[in-house]
């Protein structure tokens, strides 16, 4: 049982996690993004918000366009601990002889996935917008969520 707990515990830790994000200019309109993320969970997340953190960037600076100069992603994991060591002895008696057996459980590593991705975006406003630029505005739209309407009766 004890072992189940643990267990569960185990892959909690690694399914859950959390994003980072961090930005630093380079020039007056070249930015580096960098999106790290621990966890399972938070990778998935991370790997869907990287165009929308580009596109609400390019916007909030006062840009309307921008292009991915360079882009990159790194994986790894964090090694965290082990899970419990449990031991269960079994002792055998015969006459005056006693026998015993012990069996270990446990001890497995617990790792926990990184990704570290950094985006070298370059953004435009008009007049001075070249072909190919994404337009940050529809970028955004197009990264949320759509709502669902109600069905008509």
């Amino acid at each position: 049982m004890k072992l189940r707990i643990a267990a569960a515990l185990a892959a909690s830790i690694c399914a859950s996690g959390c994003v980072s994000q961090s930005e630093m200019a380079l020039a007056n309109n070249v930015y580096k993004i960098d999106v790290d993320a621990q966890g399972l969970i938070s990778m998935a997340m991370a790997k869907g918000q990287i165009q929308q953190r580009v596109a609400e960037s390019t916007l909030a600076k006062g840009y309307t366009h921008y292009i991915i100069q360079a882009a990159g992603t790194q994986n790894s994991t964090i090694y965290a601990g082990h899970t419990p060591v449990y031991g269960n002895t079994t002792v055998n008696v015969f006459g005056n002889t006693a026998y015993a057996n012990t069996t270990y459980t446990g001890g497995q590593p617990i790792n926990i996935p990184t990704s570290q991705t950094s985006v070298i975006v370059t953004m435009f406003k008009a007049p001075n917008v070249p072909a190919g630029a994404i337009d940050a505005a529809r970028a955004l739209a197009a990264s949320k969520p759509k709502k669902k309407k109600a069905p008509i009766s």
